[in-house]
């Protein structure tokens, strides 16, 4: 799908193109007399330099590397139940977009045979209402085609350290043993760390790594950005050149 021209001239003009060009002119013009500016050009060099550097996706992927090596890897283990962590949820009661990602991935799991049962934990929050069978995430799985039955709402906690100790009651009172969480990738590192530390067989699956989104290279997103808008201004100066020529013309009748 295409995206409307307005999007295109925002990204353009509030994006870090416009600031590192502005930022590379001022630098190249300040070149010559650094030697009376050493401040101002070393502050300047620095903000181009983190903005640089900021605005691409190669700094945030070396951020992200040590990191990535501590999230447990996503797998689709079957366990005795899956435990889906609550992302929070509107004043109405409809779900957060975190949480109705959750809430499908761990339905579509349970559709695929992966656990009996799906425990939500961390279900309710003020200023939630009841009856909590039929709001938040609960209703995207009955929705999805898991049956009210086999859902199990555990509304006491309200952080991750709470959802461990009240879902591990649930688990005990059950006598479940292993269990596969939901939740978002940065997430499940405290997530399982939590639940292992509680002595439950904890495995991990990543509800926004379910769906496979391509890649594009910041390179090829910063030349797409600097085209487009080469394109716009010889568009703008041609659109210019016919009006200022059209005009002339009619004077000249």
């Amino acid at each position: 799908m295409e995206r409307p021209l307005k999007f295109i001239i925002e990204d353009i003009v509030f994006g870090p193109i416009l600031l590192l060009f502005l930022l590379s002119s001022a630098l190249l013009l300040m070149y010559r007399h650094r030697h009376h500016f050493k401040l101002s050009f070393r502050i300047m060099l620095a903000c181009w330099a983190i903005l640089l550097l900021g605005s691409n996706t190669l700094f945030f992927q070396t951020i992200y590397l040590p990191l990535k090596y501590l999230t447990p890897k996503s797998v689709k283990h079957n366990s005795d139940a899956i435990v889906v962590a609550s992302a929070g949820v509107h004043g109405s009661g409809a779900p957060t977009p975190g949480s109705a990602l959750r809430a499908h991935a761990a339905a579509k799991l349970y559709l695929e045979g992966v656990a009996p049962l799906v425990i939500i934990t961390g279900g309710v929050t003020k200023p939630y209402l009841p009856p909590v069978n039929i709001k938040g995430m609960a209703i995207i799985l009955r929705g999805m085609g898991v049956p009210a039955e086999n859902i199990i709402i555990e509304n006491r906690s309200a952080d991750t350290y709470r959802n461990g100790i009240e879902t591990s009651k649930i688990l005990n009172r059950l006598e479940l043993k292993t269990v596969l969480l939901v939740s978002h990738d940065y997430h499940l590192f405290r997530l399982v760390s939590v639940f292992k530390k509680l002595g439950v067989e904890a495995f991990a699956y990543a509800a926004n790594q379910s769906y496979r989104k391509e890649s594009i290279p910041w390179w090829r997103i910063l030349t797409g950005q600097i085209l487009i808008a080469s394109r716009l201004f010889h568009m703008n100066i041609l659109d210019y050149l016919v009006t200022n020529f059209q005009a002339g013309y009619k004077l000249q009748l």
